[in-house]
């Protein structure tokens, strides 16, 4: 029993960052929603922020991958972790919305850097043995943060200000970042072998995935099947708040 709950310990600091992570990202949507309403009363500029997300994934992920692969996946995570709390910090800071937008691209950047680390770096930490339990945690906590943080975030804006929840924000980010650092490092990466990003190495790739692709059929169907699944619930976010 007690070598079971220890074999977790590393998992469940994993999950609890992420989770409050997760918490994190959906305070920050409702506070970014009503304050760039509130400055500009545009539903347009409203729907502007879901644009910057996408533009910047198909302007970034496309690399990433490349970047992420020959590097420590615990340290991007922490990097992105601390990269999102400082610039939701100045958010409040901001005197107009091309800066808004601007601080909005890195934090999108930092998201896209974010994403394919951890789900490498569960693949890297998690046992198989543990997998199944832990993406069901995970998807656990993931649901339960789409119900928490708006609660939250909304709570918190109408007891103090929007500003000040930007920051309490900002704050959840360093605690997901200060728990990382008590997981170990899985990698032995040799700097001298991190090849230089360039274009040849990003289409080298490319090609190792479309091999994949071919050889796993069945897992590339559902994989992109649930990607076409995620885009079209994302199209029906964008309506929330300009409907209301």
């Amino acid at each position: 029993m007690n070598n079971n709950l220890k074999s977790w310990k590393h998992p469940a600091i994993l999950l609890t960052s992420i989770g409050i992570s997760s918490v994190g990202e959906f305070i920050y949507l409702v506070a970014i929603n009503i304050i760039v309403y509130q400055l500009t009363g545009s539903a347009t500029a409203v729907a502007g922020l879901w644009i910057i997300g996408p533009l910047t994934n198909i302007a970034t992920k496309f690399w990433t991958g490349s970047f992420i692969d020959y590097r420590s996946k615990r340290k991007v995570m922490l990097v992105t972790y601390i990269f999102r709390a400082l610039f939701i910090g100045l958010l409040p800071l901001a005197p107009n919305m091309m800066l808004i937008y601007g601080i909005l691209v890195v934090i999108s950047i930092a998201n896209a850097f974010f994403t394919p680390a951890s789900m490498t770096y569960v693949t890297i930490l998690v046992p198989i043995d543990k997998r199944k339990r832990f993406n069901a945690i995970r998807s656990f906590t993931s649901s339960g943060a789409f119900i928490v943080g708006p609660a939250i975030g909304g709570a918190l804006i109408i007891l103090t200000s929007i500003e000040i929840t930007l920051w309490l924000n900002a704050m959840f980010f360093v605690v997901a970042a200060f728990l990382l650092l008590f997981l170990p490092e899985k990698e032995n990466i040799d700097k001298e072998t991190i090849p230089a990003l360039t274009i040849s190495q990003v289409l080298r790739d490319f090609t190792v995935v479309w091999d994949f692709m071919l050889a796993n059929k069945y897992v590339s169907t559902i994989y992109l099947s649930f990607i076409i699944i995620l885009v079209f619930s994302f199209a029906m976010d964008t309506q929330e708040v300009v409907y209301k």
